[in-house]
């Protein structure tokens, strides 16, 4: 081959590099390929629940982690892209298959006019407009009763079209797991690239300040935009296949606690690591399901008031002796045994 050949396809990689795929993004995807072999259908429905979970909170990794925004309004995305997918369907006979992008487009849509109206602002008031605008999104959903079905939602929502030769919870395990990863191996791609570069200059959160990167010429509203149209459009998907296979949805669960939840969990995990999102939705959820098994036997009466208890509790472990998330106990446990070795 000729040099000449050799040096464009350099400046060719230079320009759009090879998207890294993580080796343990591939033991994941291993894993997850043998679970329904051997998990029952319980299982394989608390799992769906974490990787739905996990696609909205790697989102927020964008937003809050490389960013430096905080968001309690995600709840708003994911319930837009569930609506959008079930009335795209319901009312114009579209697939389901066609309805998730665009979902997910609408989602995005969404995003960026409340994006940049939003974030001009700066501080914690941030995190209060957006949980407002997450109020503000479930009352309106509710008032509009003829379009959304109000507080009963909307049902007969159609089932993705998939092979038979395996059940429908099957395939919709292995379809979110399979977004998941790829959301894994975007983020990650994204963190270490120059736009991941760009957005953590701008991250108040980490240290970093918005003056700087001004004065260079980047345009730090336009990145903040950017990460919170990314953020939507995570939560859109997820909420698209949350419809589609759930085939009923209503108002409550994309509620602000939706988004309080979301925002634990990644923050738990660890909010500038996205393997973060996966290890604290599987945190949560997993306290969530065994306090309802558990619970009810022991304490008796329902399960909401002990739910709260658990997370704050945790929360509050793990910011104690963890600030950085569950996902830097490793680095914690070798810094640990480095020093003991001196």
């Amino acid at each position: 081959m000729s040099p000449i050949v050799n040096r464009a396809k350099e400046r060719a990689a230079r320009l759009v590099p090879m998207p890294r795929v993580p080796r343990a993004a591939l033991i994941l995807l291993a894993v997850v390929a043998v679970l329904p072999l051997i998990g029952s259908a319980y299982l394989m429905s608390i799992l769906i629940k974490v990787g739905l979970h996990a696609v909205i909170g790697m989102g927020l990794i964008l937003l809050t982690g490389l960013a430096g925004q905080v968001s309690l309004g995600q709840g708003v995305f994911y319930g837009t892209g569930a609506y959008v997918s079930a009335l795209l369907c319901l009312r114009f006979g579209i697939s389901p298959w066609l309805a998730m992008p665009l979902a997910a487009a609408a989602s995005g849509l969404l995003a960026a006019p409340i994006g940049r109206a939003i974030l001009r602002l700066r501080g914690i008031i941030v995190a209060g407009v957006t949980l407002t605008v997450n109020l503000i999104f479930f009352y309106l959903v509710v008032s509009v009763s003829d379009l959304t079905g109000g507080a009963t939602g909307l049902s007969q929502i159609p089932r993705f079209e998939y092979p038979k030769v395996v059940s429908y919870t099957t395939f919709i395990f292995y379809a979110v797991w399979l977004l998941a990863v790829l959301c894994l191996i975007l983020t990650t791609n994204l963190a270490s690239s120059r736009v991941g570069r760009a957005l953590k200059s701008v991250n108040v959160l980490g240290h970093g300040t918005e003056d700087t990167p001004q004065v260079l010429g980047i345009d730090v509203m336009h990145f903040k935009v950017a990460a919170y149209v990314g953020a939507a459009v995570f939560a859109g998907v997820a909420g698209s296949v949350y419809a589609h296979h759930i085939s009923v949805i209503e108002p409550h669960t994309f509620s602000v606690q939706t988004s309080v939840l979301v925002a634990i969990m990644v923050v738990l995990g660890g909010v500038t690591n996205p393997w973060g999102a996966i290890v604290g939705s599987a945190l949560i959820v997993g306290l969530t399901e065994l306090l309802r098994e558990v619970a009810p036997i022991v304490l008796g009466g329902p399960t909401g008031s002990y739910e709260l208890v658990a997370y704050g509790v945790v929360l509050v472990l793990t910011l104690l002796f963890l600030p950085s998330g569950l996902c830097s106990l490793p680095a914690r446990i070798e810094q640990w045994r480095r020093g003991r070795r001196l």
